[in-house]
């Protein structure tokens, strides 16, 4: 199954949640296939078709104590594709009393996670529950739109952001204007369209700002006309943690908003991002026993329906039974004693397998259908039973896959751990004997470094990073020397990766480094951006000059349509034909198997910029 929704919904201790999912699921398909309630009715665990394209499985696991568990699956196939929508339901005995918990998972079938995480969507039953019954992620309320914060409610807000045992993101914008509380409130449920059933979205009111603002620590604070997205486990004491927590910038918002409603590729990949945690988190325990049990249980029960289907195909051997008063064929004479014997042999043999069998003493003529199919039965139990145990080798075989790319992408992200410490502690010993070392001399002042301007804070997401190097009026001081000319899909691609924005960080400082150098080159310098980077005597950003390639291997640039990849989009007044050759690039110091890339060419001779063609997934090359 290729999960790419998924939503825990707790509800009320009195509610039940078993009775809630079967109307949902009447509902949903009434609707569908324009039928009555006699026409979508079920009395037992099986599979139900209803038309050509819409099919149910229904799951009973019950237990005398504990209470009882249901999976309802529909599946549709239309022309997007084969779609499942899963509902787990169980009402269970615990020592607080009853719990009444909906799992809801959407898998698009055949596709692997990423296809099912970028296409799938919400289920209008998930908005459907949270319009019908209260429920909640802990102590979080879960709806379907976002709630209004007036002054006195900011305390909801705020527990709602530490509550420790949320798994749903937590969504806050702060109204920029009074007069903009309804429409901020508007915007702030579109934007979570996408997101419904994994998001709590609180739209501010402005004259409930001050009191948010003074309830945060400034690291943790949601800034007047923005939307910050707050993850879970969230540490307030430690200005560290911020960086977990992303904003969506205000020109981001109004260059989406087609007047109160986010257009859809914003809505899509906001939504994305908080989708693919919840797909990819551990489950609450008591959600894993569930679906455990219910997967077991829907086991048997897919068995019992494909061994049914495989029977009623076989065809049916109707014996022809013997007249006592012909003789047999091709002969005149009463059988020969031998003959005699040997039929009473078979009588007895037949008779033992009726009573092996089906627990008959003394089988009557008639009954040899029964016998056959029965056994008829049994072949189709084994074969069906072959198919399930290929299929869970199947399945093995890919989450072990999975999770050896999982074991190395940790050893990975443990080098690179390692590296940093030891970079750190490098760079720390440095700067405590230059430290010193100034202190020491006539102007103990110069250890003192202002901190940056707001300007040049790191983005919060690739998508602000590309937004910051678009020419124009409003545009960012650094798209003076740096312009982003390459495909801003691509680059998206890398926001739905990243839920802390590491990438878009790192981006920013190579995207500084290539900002200084240009200055650098008009003071007077005259090397390279490699030789910019490994140069002590230049001032300037730099990272580390371990990020950065001056060119490509000869495999790559030998390769036709390697190279092609790197011919990237430029100005004409760069070249003519509007495109380049782009060898130099800039990589992240992680080595996952996304490995994102830069690609610039630089012009600072000509135009006196830098231009970046690319930015997103590892290009082609010999180990991808």
């Amino acid at each position: 199954m290729a999960v790419g929704y998924r939503a825990i919904l707790r509800l009320s201790r009195d509610a039940d949640a078993v009775e809630i999912a079967e109307d949902q699921v009447r509902s949903w398909l009434k609707d569908k296939i324009r039928a009555g309630a006699s026409d979508v009715a079920w009395d037992r665990p099986g599979h139900y078709q209803f038309g050509p394209r819409v099919e149910l499985l229904v799951v009973h696991a019950e237990h005398e104590t504990s209470g009882r568990r249901r999976l309802y699956r529909l599946i549709e196939t239309n022309v997007a594709g084969r779609w499942g929508v899963s509902l787990y339901a169980s009402s269970l005995m615990t020592g607080g009393g009853r719990q009444q918990t909906i799992v809801v998972e959407v898998d698009l079938i055949g596709a692997d996670r990423e296809t099912a995480l970028s296409k799938v969507a919400p289920p209008r039953v998930v908005r459907s529950i949270l319009d019908t019954v209260s429920a909640s992620d802990g102590a979080v309320s879960l709806t379907g739109s976002a709630a209004i914060i007036r002054a006195g409610e900011t305390s909801e807000v705020v527990q709602a952001i530490v509550t420790p045992d949320r798994t749903a993101s937590v969504v806050v914008a702060v109204s920029p204007a009074r007069d903009l509380d309804n429409s901020w409130r508007e915007m702030l449920s579109s934007l979570i369209t996408q997101s419904v059933g994994v998001t709590a979205a609180y739209a501010v009111a402005a004259d409930a700002a001050d009191e948010l603002f003074t309830a945060l620590p400034e690291s943790h604070r949601t800034r007047a006309g923005e939307v910050r997205t707050y993850l879970p486990r969230v540490d307030l004491t430690d200005p560290n943690d911020s960086y977990r927590h992303k904003w969506l910038s205000l020109p981001t918002l109004t260059r989406s908003l087609k007047g109160r409603i986010v257009a859809e590729p914003l809505q899509r990949r906001h939504g994305e991002v908080a989708r693919r945690r919840f797909v990819e988190a551990q489950l609450p325990s008591d959600v894993r026993r569930t679906i455990d049990v219910l997967r077991r249980a829907e086991t048997g029960v897919e068995r019992a329906a494909k061994v049914a289907a495989a029977v009623q195909q076989q065809p049916v051997v109707k014996p022809r039974v013997p007249d006592p008063t012909m003789p047999i064929a091709g002969s005149t004479e009463a059988p020969a004693r031998s003959d005699t014997l040997l039929e009473k042999s078979w009588i007895e043999r037949i008779a033992q397998s009726f009573k092996r069998w089906l627990g008959i003493e003394t089988p009557e003529f008639e009954q040899i259908d029964a016998l056959d199919a029965f056994v008829a039965a049994k072949v189709a139990e084994v074969a069906v039973a072959e198919e399930q145990l290929s299929d869970a080798a199947e399945r093995e075989q890919a989450l072990q896959s999975e999770n050896d790319q999982l074991r190395r992408d940790l050893e990975d992200h443990d080098l690179d751990l390692a590296i940093a410490q030891e970079q750190q502690l490098r760079d720390q010993r440095e700067l405590t004997i230059l430290r010193r070392r100034i202190a020491a001399s006539q102007h103990p002042e110069d250890a003192y470094v202002a901190a940056d301007e707001e300007i040049w804070h790191a983005p919060a997401s690739v998508e602000e990073l590309v937004e910051r190097l678009l020419p124009g009026d409003d545009g960012h001081v650094i798209s003076g020397r740096v312009v982003f000319t390459g495909d801003i899909d691509k680059a998206l691609e890398i926001d739905r990766r990243d839920a802390t924005g590491r990438y878009a960080a790192a981006f920013w400082q190579q995207v500084r480094t290539l900002h200084d150098y240009a200055i650098a080159r008009s003071g007077g310098f005259n090397g390279g951006v490699h030789s910019y980077l490994t140069d002590d005597r230049t001032d300037g950003i730099k990272c580390p000059v371990g990020q950065h390639a001056s060119k490509e291997s000869e495999t790559v640039l030998n390769n036709a349509k390697w190279r092609q990849e790197r011919v990237l989009p430029v100005p004409v007044e760069v070249d003519p034909s509007g495109k380049a050759l782009m060898e130099a690039h800039f990589k992240p110091t992680w080595r996952d198997s996304f490995a994102p890339r830069m690609y610039y060419v630089d012009d600072v001779a000509g135009t006196g910029k830098i231009y970046v063609g690319y930015i997103g997934r590892h290009l082609t090359n010999t180990q991808t």
